[in-house]
């Protein structure tokens, strides 16, 4: 991965990593810009973790055999049976081993500065398997990457900062956990998003 980062010429600043180095099992969730997640996913991804993604990125060079490697989930968006095929046996590495889960709660790539609604398979293994959620925020892409026109400028800075853990108990219900763990994650995106313009 540090040839990449080389290559690139990016600058990852890493806040709030301490929240992701418990023995414990958690649920990991992200923003999801680009395929660039990838990379900057790696910068934070926990120990015994193993990533859920979508079936198509079976097919993304070299990191395809990285993510087998890894342990990770392929899920059929789709499919809602597979989908729920896909949670239930997170759930059941969660249970055995103590695995940690990295997902993008979002679902697809989404650019702009408002998350999209999130999905709710994060919410409910936290709640199935009563461990916490871990948001984390990868500061925008737009200081190096315009999506609109496809350019890429050489360099850039990323931050990424890791929020405190929300434990499924102090929420009445699914959606409340969901909907304020969005709203943690879009307020924290838009503070990096000054920082950066400022820096």
């Amino acid at each position: 991965m540090d040839i990449v980062y080389k290559w690139t010429g990016l600058e990852f600043i890493v806040r709030g990593s301490e929240y992701l180095d418990s023995d414990e099992s958690l649920i990991a969730v992200a923003n999801h810009q680009s395929a660039l997640d990838i990379y900057t996913m790696m910068k934070v991804y926990p120990r015994n973790c193993s990533v859920i993604l979508k079936s198509s990125l079976k097919f993304f060079p070299v990191f395809n055999w990285m993510m087998y490697l890894g342990d990770s989930i392929f899920i059929d968006r789709f499919t809602k049976e597979k989908s729920k095929d896909s949670l239930a046996l997170a759930l059941e590495k969660i249970k055995k081993s103590k695995r940690k889960i990295f997902m993008y709660p979002e679902g697809t790539r989404n650019s702009k500065k408002e998350l999209l609604p999130f999905k709710k398979g994060a919410f409910i293994l936290s709640k199935e398997a009563n461990v916490p959620v871990v948001p984390i925020v990868f500061s925008r892409y737009s200081n190096f990457l315009n999506h609109e026109e496809k350019r890429w400028d050489y360099g850039g800075k990323i931050i990424i900062q890791v929020l405190p853990p929300m434990k499924p108990g102090d929420f009445a219900n699914l959606d409340m956990m969901a909907d304020e763990c969005k709203t943690k994650m879009e307020k924290q995106l838009s503070l990096l998003e000054e920082e950066l313009k400022a820096s």
